[in-house]
C-alpha cells in the first residue's frame, strides 16, 4: 500500500507482513480492497475501528444486501477477509490487546456460509492449496489440470504419458478416456505438465505412486486431504477443484457449449455452474484475472 490514501488507513510495514502470506497479488488487491472500503466507509485508521464501526458498516453493507446491490455471500467474504485482518494485527499486539476476539468475529458466525460456492474453491483458497503443494511437483501439476483444464481425478488416473497429448494449430490438448473431444490445456497449464513430464520416471501411467504403480480416486482424495490441511484451509475434494474450472470459465464469459466441451459434459449438465455469487467472489480485481493462470512452483 504506497498510495497515501492507502497508508493513512493502515500501516504500511503491518500490511506488507500481512501480505507475504500471499502467494498470490490477486489475491492480496481482493484484501486490499476490502480492507480501504470498510476504512473508507468509518473515515478511520483500520487499527483504530472498534465494535461500533464494525456495526455500521455491518448494517449499511447488508442494506445493500437486501437491496439485492450485494449478494450474502459476498457479504461473507468481506467479513472473513477483514477478520483475518483483524486476527493478523492482534497476534502483532497492535489492535485490541485486551479482547479475546476482534470484532469482525461475531458477526461472521452468524453469517451464511459459503453454500453458494458449494462446490467449488474460493480463489484464495486455490492460492493457499497451490502454495502448499509448491513442493511436490506431480501434486502441483495434477491440481493445475483439474483446476485449469478441467480434467477429472479419474481422466488424470488414467493417462498413459505423452501419447495422451497431441497438438493441433499451435496449442495443446489431452486425449481422455470416455470424451469425445481433446480436452484443451491452457498454456499456464501446459508449461506444468511438459515440465513434469521431463523430470518423471517413465511408467505405465504418466501419474503414479511410491511403488509406480498407477493412481486411483482414493489416492487423490487422500492427497486433497493432505495439502488442504497443510494449506490451512477447509477439505475441500478433487471435484471441487475441478468445478471451479467451469465457474472460472462462465465467470469470463463462455458459452454453455464452449465450458460444456472443456469439461467433456453436456451443455444441461454445465449450466448448473453458473453462479454469480461466484463471480462476483472472483470479478472483485477484474484487471488482475482477465487471465487465470498457474505459475510455475
Amino acid at each position: 500500500m504506497s498510495q497515501n490514501c492507502e497508508e493513512k488507513f493502515v500501516n504500511t510495514k503491518i500490511w506488507d507482513l500481512f501480505i507475504k502470506r500471499f502467494k498470490s497479488e490477486t489475491t492480496a488487491a481482493s484484501y486490499r480492497s476490502d480492507i480501504l472500503e470498510f476504512c473508507r466507509m468509518t473515515g478511520k485508521e483500520f487499527s483504530r475501528a472498534d465494535e461500533s464501526d464494525v456495526r455500521e458498516y455491518y448494517t449499511r453493507m447488508n442494506e445493500q444486501v437486501k437491496a439485492g446491490r450485494l449478494s450474502r455471500i459476498t457479504l461473507t467474504k468481506k467479513f472473513r477477509e477483514l477478520h483475518s485482518f483483524a486476527s493478523f494485527l492482534m497476534e502483532q499486539g497492535t489492535y485490541m490487546r485486551e479482547k479475546e476476539h476482534d470484532p469482525f468475529y461475531p458477526y461472521l458466525k452468524t453469517m451464511q456460509k459459503e453454500s453458494a460456492l458449494a462446490g467449488s474453491v474460493p480463489v484464495e483458497d486455490m492460492d493457499a492449496l497451490l502454495k502448499a503443494a509448491s513442493d511436490d511437483r506431480m501434486t502441483y501439476t495434477i491440481l493445475t489440470l483439474m483446476y485449469r483444464a478441467g480434467m477429472t481425478s479419474t481422466e488424470i488416473a488414467s493417462m498413459s504419458g505423452e501419447s495422451d497429448i497431441v497438438e493441433y494449430d499451435g496449442r495443446m490438448y489431452a486425449v481422455l478416456s470416455g470424451r469425445r473431444e481433446p480436452c484443451y490445456i491452457p498454456d499456464d497449464a501446459w508449461k506444468i505438465l511438459s515440465e513434469y513430464m521431463d523430470q518423471r520416471e517413465i511408467c505405465g501411467t504418466l501419474f503414479y505412486n511410491r511403488s509406480r504403480r498407477p493412481l486411483n480416486a482414493m489416492y487423490i482424495s487422500r492427497m486433497m486431504k493432505k495439502y488442504c490441511a497443510l494449506a490451512g484451509i477447509r477439505n475441500y475434494s478433487a471435484q471441487e477443484v475441478r468445478n471451479s474450472c467451469a465457474f472460472n470459465l462462465f465467470s469470463y464469459g463462455a458459452t454453455d457449449l464452449q465450458t460444456a466441451r472443456q469439461m467433456g459434459r453436456t451443455e444441461q449438465q454445465i449450466r448448473r455452474y453458473r453462479s454469480t455469487l461466484y463471480r462476483d467472489n472472483l470479478q472483485r480485481q477484474a484487471a488482475d484475472l482477465v487471465k487465470i493462470h498457474i505459475e510455475k512452483p
